[in-house]
């Protein structure tokens, strides 16, 4: 079965993914609003005087790492409600939204991963032999915790968002549309979107939602290709960990200690646009050799047929 077929499994009326979907909108601002009552109560700040601080305020008086903590803590609880979600709402093996293989494949994970963190290495290379905007910024007194956190949490954020966008909805929408070309262009779309109320959308303009549809995309076509999300979830983990470890900047989603600081104005420049016109079409072809793809029309184009189709309401 193919990864985009496994939404055939299990319970899949409309009503479980509309109950699904409200579950998870909601936990966003509760969980949300807990983790920042506990950030502020363990620095001491009580509830009446963090009501109206702003998010450069919240995060001086919390540090750094404790705000990466409390930024991230919705995205752990959602990954976890996504995984019961898929094991008692629809009642579907948790294996099905991560892979169509008999197990999820870590060499893959790994491959992409590595390959991409090379991609974003010898970038960083580049930047530092040509630019003067790149200062060192290492704390040895937040770094190392912060060193835990990335590798503890944003693989746990990275995954909730692959299980969302090119799992859960990639699997669903099928349905409606059965093509798998306008369900991974509707996948990045819905990406883009979510991500419009990012501060970069702010700093950088509407542009960079492009670049946003055009990440979404690309990871789309890797897991329907590949039949999994072994290597999207690589790519996908390796970018936000670089973001938050090693390159960062006093204006993007993610405000940490890392261990370099780009001081330059915020600009969309050539490096995005080599990224999206020359790395992905170049990482699609090596992973499309190693793995012998079909044909991506075949596979992009083609019409799935899910079991049982007209009775899938019911269940």
């Amino acid at each position: 079965m193919k990864y985009l077929q496994q939404a055939s499994l299990g319970k899949r009326s409309y009503f479980r993914y509309l109950f699904t979907i409200t579950m998870l909108i909601a936990i966003i601002p509760i969980f949300g609003q807990l983790a920042y009552k506990i950030g502020m109560t363990l620095v001491g700040i009580p509830e009446s005087e963090f009501k109206n601080l702003t998010l450069a305020q919240s995060r001086d008086l919390m540090g750094k790492n404790l705000f990466f903590i409390v930024n991230l803590f919705p995205f752990i609880v959602l990954f976890f409600a996504m995984i019961l979600a898929v094991k008692y709402i629809h009642k579907r093996p948790i294996l099905s939204i991560f892979t169509a293989r008999p197990e999820f494949d870590w060499k893959r994970f790994f491959l992409s991963f590595g390959l991409f963190g090379a991609v974003l290495g010898l970038g960083l290379i580049y930047s530092l032999s040509t630019s003067n905007s790149l200062k060192w910024n290492y704390n040895p007194e937040t770094f190392w915790m912060l060193l835990g956190l990335s590798f503890f949490l944003l693989p746990l954020q990275t995954a909730f968002e692959e299980l969302m966008f090119r799992g859960y909805f990639l699997q669903g929408s099928i349905r409606l549309f059965r093509k798998p070309i306008v369900s991974a262009i509707m996948s990045s779309l819905l990406f883009a979107v979510l991500h419009f109320e990012n501060p970069e959308v702010v700093k950088l303009g509407g542009v960079i939602v492009i670049y946003y549809f055009a990440c979404g995309l690309f990871m789309a076509l890797l897991t329907v290709l590949d039949n999994g999300l072994e290597l999207s979830l690589g790519f996908h983990t390796v970018n936000n960990i670089f973001g938050a470890l090693i390159l960062t900047n006093n204006w993007q989603v993610f405000q940490t200690d890392a261990l370099l600081m780009d001081t330059s104005e915020p600009v969309i420049g050539w490096d995005l646009w080599i990224i999206v016109l020359v790395c992905f079409p170049l990482l699609l072809f090596i992973f499309h050799k190693v793995y012998k793809w079909k044909t991506w029309s075949e596979v992009l184009f083609e019409t799935i047929e899910l079991e049982n189709p007209d009775q899938m309401e019911g269940r």
